[in-house]
């Protein structure tokens, strides 16, 4: 028969155990609402990418494209507005990869503390 401690011990050890599974649960569903959003944010901007440079007008002073100004023809304006998109996007694909390999790297942390744990108690 097991003492009050040792009883004690193994009910904060389940607790703990589930408090942890909980977290990593957590963790697994705002990295897969981030990443769904993502998506999202690729796939509304490529349908709303065509309206966007659709609606830009060239520069109306001269009506010619010049070599002085680099903003003046509605070009620019799309590969502007294409390049900050390109880095929005590189930011979030970045962030999740962080994210991923991070949970990635607990999971192994704890799967080995559960394996010296389990050895430790036969």
């Amino acid at each position: 028969m097991l003492k009050d401690e040792e009883r004690i011990a193994e009910v904060k050890r389940r607790i703990a155990k589930k408090e942890q599974q909980q977290r990593l649960r957590r963790r697994r569903i705002v990295s897969a609402v981030c990443i769904a959003a993502c998506f999202a944010v690729i796939v509304g901007v490529s349908f709303a990418m065509p309206g966007i440079i659709g609606r830009i007008e060239p520069g109306t002073s001269s009506g010619f494209e010049t070599a002085a100004t680099i903003l003046g023809g509605s070009t620019a304006l799309g590969y502007m507005v294409i390049g900050l998109l390109a880095f929005i996007l590189g930011a979030c694909v970045t962030i999740l990869c962080f994210r991923i390999h991070q949970l990635n790297k607990e999971e192994q942390t704890e799967k080995q503390k559960e394996d010296n744990g389990d050895g430790a108690d036969q």
